[in-house]
């Protein structure tokens, strides 16, 4: 049995305190009681502890720039809760599973269990527990602030070998963060999940010393973030066997050091981490290296490279107009792994073949490690000097690992000496050949390797970026993390290999979102097309990537447009020249928005935001974007929407703003999801916010020459009226193109019967870059104008010929009244059912619980007696509106829809997002209790229901024309003539008070 918290007559305990002002402890425990726990009125502003029956809870009030929070600490089972304005923001996990969890010596898995006691002093929560354990106490210290608390929690006795945190991940709805992701499918070659959650997460050797750009923190859509501080390896899971669970599991039995952010953004989750372990203080990378691609030989030739073949490849690139900054040649240059000296076999030429590549305008790189294999000739030299790690199991012999190219040792940076002979071989190396730059690849750092005396194994990534800071890494930055050295080095990051398929094109884009979202914003995919090892990229995967890596920071490239090598088969794969003109034209994109990247570097200098971002950083109030996988922001202005699928359409989601799509020169209001987008091969979807920062110099560098110079915008985006009732638009003819237009003039077609008058100029003789001619118009609906939607058009003429045009749907809205003879008018709600007609249409306003087997509430509009035994009964769902996403709107027909239970009853009704429905009574007792339909819902939708004696047939159509049948069903108690009529409910038992609206034309019935 596990002691718990007492809690007479569950009572609320203890008191409002606050740190700040405490000269002595609070306390709980198993034997405390009410009356012995003072009471302390505090001062207001800091964080104060109550307590409940079954928790303990602090409050963090709200302050200037942070949103307050509340943390419920559970004491039957200990377990955290993170709440604010009763939302729960991120909680532990449940059961079994365990909050606070940890294995025993025998590797089985233990959790703390019941709260013993606390203590709340000098502003910290000192949580005591039992546990799973025999003999093991779990105690937790928790420190809030105004928008974080720290979580250092320890187990006392029991031998403990790991400490872990879980979290209920929906808890904290979508999880993001965490860097290269290994999992199941795949990842981090082809797959990176974004969410984490929506995919599965199982990366076991999570450390500082892993090849992965990976930092241990993990932020959530519910603007919950968390920060594990450690040294050592972890093993984390998120959605592992889609369980639905973070684990959290440090490699230790040292205090787990935790800190949870509360913010009231996901971005501001971000800065706070950044706080923390640092924002970049320079770019490695130079201007001109955001400007051009890198050119690197390892996906064109993988280790069958040689002097002939590299030369052939720059001067490809070069004579087809491929422009870049850098050709740099990778693995396989050396005799031997960790020599630095060249086989004279492959590169009988090293220096004159670098002069040759100077000659063409690029600068010349090599690919280096610091892991010398146990075959080389420098491995005895290294080993004789003391100049390799150790091996952490037997100090006294050199570390030996396990990589791609063989058995290594790897070079002690924490060892002056080693360091100085390493560093003085690269420089000869360099100095002898006209190197310009390296590619440093591997790890510095092993964990089978014992660190330097005075050392920790974090200090190695540390080392490896002050080494790697002294050369010029070209583009190809070098992948360290974990360290507030790796942040502050401002290092490109390069990518872990890809494949060559769509996947992997798609895994590149989610990666460097999770990759910028901890911390590294200097961010490229990996090689554009892909180097996994696997077949040479198609045609079309190539100009996707490079489309996609023309819209991020840095362009790195290696397959050649102009052809490239199987590395499956040795063959020589040769691509056409659409390919070659179409990635120069990716190219030559990313030059042209050079100067609004590098305006992003230096913004990025000063707050330490990423460049390349999701769109939820910039719109956090926009639910779509948290689970949109294929669109980024890169800075402020620039919504990048590349195609990285096969096909040439695709759906392209734009948050809250104006949007100007540089590809039709048209003006979008959002939020808007524009369904069906044409992006054929040679169209790369993107959109400039026109309120942001930049945007004018990001419509310069993407907007397409053959797109008109000038667009026109109408808003508002959707204008609503009654009928008869004017009201006003503005009108926005824009010139975005780079000469002065002349002659410029706008005007508003209407519908028949509507009026309209300018207010302001309508006509301009010349509009520079960038100016506006802006007009407002009183528009007046006709007299008789019907409910729903009608088409305004804005016009703008410039240069006496060209014209471009925008059109916004202008809603009259239907008012409550009456309906005219024949028809009539009932509600079986609770009441409030109002309705109107206007010729043909009819609206409805009611409530209602439902309409289905369990409640027949509904606003009817109907006619009496006219559906003989052979009846058709139609008509056009024109809208319909509620809040709940089954409300219903429809057709009905019945012996007496007033009266159900009469017999005859069946209905046909459109739901708000789960498509038709088609609903019968069996058994004559006034309920609907057969069904059929689904699919999709959309308006309008016309609705045709027919009764052949007994048996009822349900059809619906999208135009009138084309039908499809729902479903038949027999009505046994279907005799003589009946009602037919158009129904609607709200469907509210979820949603109390809530109303539908719906709009009905063309209502016939032929019998």
């Amino acid at each position: 049995m596990h002691a718990r918290l007492s809690s007479p007559g569950g009572l609320l305990l203890a008191a409002t305190l606050t740190g700040a002002v405490l000269t002595a402890p609070v306390t709980g425990s198993t034997t405390a009681t009410a009356a012995a726990r003072p009471t302390v009125t505090a001062p207001t502003g800091g964080p104060k502890v109550s307590r409940t029956a079954h928790a303990v809870t602090v409050s963090v009030p709200a302050s200037a720039g942070a949103p307050g929070y509340l943390l419920d600490v559970a004491t039957d089972e200990l377990a955290l809760t993170t709440r604010r304005a009763g939302k729960t923001l991120l909680a532990t996990a449940p059961g079994d599973t365990g909050a606070l969890r940890f294995t025993a010596a025998d590797g089985t898995w233990q959790h703390a269990t019941g709260v013993t006691g606390w203590t709340w002093k000098n502003g910290v929560l000192t949580v005591t527990a039992a546990s799973t354990l025999a003999g093991a106490t779990v105690e937790a210290r928790i420190t809030p602030i105004a928008d974080r608390y720290q979580l250092d929690w320890d187990v006392h006795g029991g031998a403990p070998r790991q400490l872990g945190l879980a979290y209920d991940l929906s808890s904290a709805g979508h999880w993001y963060g965490h860097g290269e992701a290994e999992t199941p499918q795949g990842g981090p070659g082809v797959d990176q999940p974004w969410p984490l959650d929506a995919g599965e997460v199982d990366h076991k050797a999570f450390g500082p010393a892993s090849y992965h750009m990976i930092d241990p923190f993990w932020y959530t859509s519910r603007s919950t973030g968390l920060r594990v501080d450690t040294g050592d390896e972890m093993d984390v899971a998120l959605n592992k066997g889609k369980d639905g669970l973070g684990t959290f599991t440090v490699d230790s039995p040292d205090t787990y050091r935790a800190t949870v952010f509360v913010e009231s953004t996901p971005l501001e989750v971000y800065r706070d981490y950044v706080g923390i372990v640092g924002k970049p203080l320079k770019s490695d990378a130079p201007y001109e290296q955001y400007t051009k691609p890198l050119w690197n030989s390892w996906a064109q030739f993988y280790t069958k490279v040689d002097q002939e073949k590299l030369l052939d490849y720059a001067t490809g690139l070069h004579d087809s107009g491929l422009d870049g900054h850098t050709i740099q040649l990778d693995d396989k240059w050396e005799s031997n792994y960790g020599n630095l000296t060249w086989d004279p076999k492959t590169f009988p030429d090293p220096k004159g073949l670098a002069e040759k590549i100077h000659g063409m305008g690029f600068d010349f790189g090599i690919w280096v490690t610091l892991w010398i294999n146990l075959d080389s000739d420098n491995h005895q030299y290294a080993v004789d000097h003391g100049y390799l790690l150790m091996d952490a199991e037997d100090p006294a012999k050199p570390c030996e690992v396990t990589w791609w190219n063989g058995r290594a040792g790897i070079i002690d940076l924490a060892n002056p000496e080693a360091k100085a002979w390493y560093e003085g071989n690269l420089r000869t190396l360099m100095d002898t050949y006209g190197i310009d730059g390296l590619k440093f690849d591997t790890r510095f750092f092993d964990e089978k390797c014992a660190p330097r005396e005075g050392h920790k194994a974090t200090d190695y990534q540390r080392l490896g970026t002050r080494l790697a800071d002294e050369f010029d890494l070209q583009g190809a930055g070098v992948r360290v993390h974990w360290n507030r050295t790796a942040h502050e080095a401002g290092f490109v990051t390069r990518q872990v290999d890809k494949g060559t398929g769509w996947d992997s094109l798609r895994a590149s884009a989610t990666q460097n979102l999770a990759i910028s979202t901890i911390g590294y914003p200097f961010v490229e995919s990996d090689m554009i097309g892909g180097s996994g090892g696997q077949a040479a990229p198609s045609k079309d995967v190539l100009v996707r990537w490079a489309q996609s890596a023309s819209l991020m920071p840095l362009m790195y490239a290696s397959t050649s447009p102009v052809g490239t090598f199987d590395t499956t088969t040795g063959q020589k794969v040769d691509y056409d020249q659409e390919t070659v003109d179409l990635y120069r034209r990716a190219v030559r994109t990313h030059e042209k928005l050079a100067p609004y990247i590098w305006d992003q570097v230096r913004s990025t200098l000063k707050t330490g935001d990423p460049i390349m971002r999701p769109l939820f950083f910039d719109f956090p109030q926009d639910e779509a974007g948290y689970t949109v996988t294929d669109e980024w922001m890169l800075g402020p202005a620039v919504l990048a929407a590349p195609k990285l699928s096969a096909g040439a359409t695709r759906s392209v989601h734009l948050p809250p703003g104006i949007w100007y799509d540089v590809n039709q020169g048209t003006v979008i209001p959002g939020p808007r999801t524009l369904k069906g987008y044409a992006a054929p091969l040679g169209v790369t979807p993107a959109f400039v916010n026109l309120k942001a920062t930049g945007a004018a110099k990001a419509i310069r560098a993407l907007r397409r020459a053959d797109t008109p110079a000038a667009s026109v915008l109408i808003t508002p985006d959707a204008p609503s009226t009654d009928t008869g009732t004017p009201f006003e638009v503005t009108t926005e003819v824009t010139n975005w193109g780079t000469r002065t237009l002349r002659n410029a003039r706008v005007a508003l077609e209407l519908p028949v019967g509507w009026s309209a008058r300018a207010t302001g100029p309508t006509a301009a003789r010349s509009l520079r870059n960038g100016a506006a001619l802006t007009t407002t118009w009183t528009v007046t609906p006709a007299a008789d104008a019907s409910w729903g939607s009608h088409d305004l058009t804005g016009t703008a003429t410039y240069d006496r010929a060209t014209r471009v045009s925008d059109t916004v749907r202008a809603q009259v809205r239907a008012a409550p009244g009456s309906v005219r003879a024949p028809y009539l008018t009932a509600d079986t709600t609770s009441g409030g059912a109002r309705f109107a007609q206007g010729g043909d249409q009819f609206a409805i306003w009611a409530g209602g619980q439902d309409l289905s087997g369990w409640k027949d509430e509904k606003g009817l509009v109907y006619r009496d007696g006219v559906a003989g035994e052979k009846a058709t009964v139609q008509a056009r769902l024109d809208s319909q509106s509620s809040a709940s996403p089954v409300g219903k709107a429809g057709i009905a027909l019945a012996n007496d829809l007033t009266a159900p239970e009469k017999g005859s009853y069946a209905v046909l009704v459109m739901t708000q997002r789960y498509g038709v429905q088609f609903m019968t009574d069996s058994d004559a007792d006034g309920r609907l209790d057969t069904w059929a339909g689904g699919g999709s819902t959309y308006h309008p939708a016309y609705l045709r229901l027919t009764r052949d004696g007994a048996t009822y047939t349900a059809y619906a159509s999208g135009d009138g024309e084309t039908w499809s049948r729902v479903g038949t069903a027999r009505v046994p108690s279907a005799f003589g003539t009946g009602d037919a009529g158009m129904v609607a409910s709200a469907a509210n038992a979820n949603h109390p008070g809530e109303n539908i609206e719906a709009v009905f034309s063309g209502f016939t019935v032929t019998s």
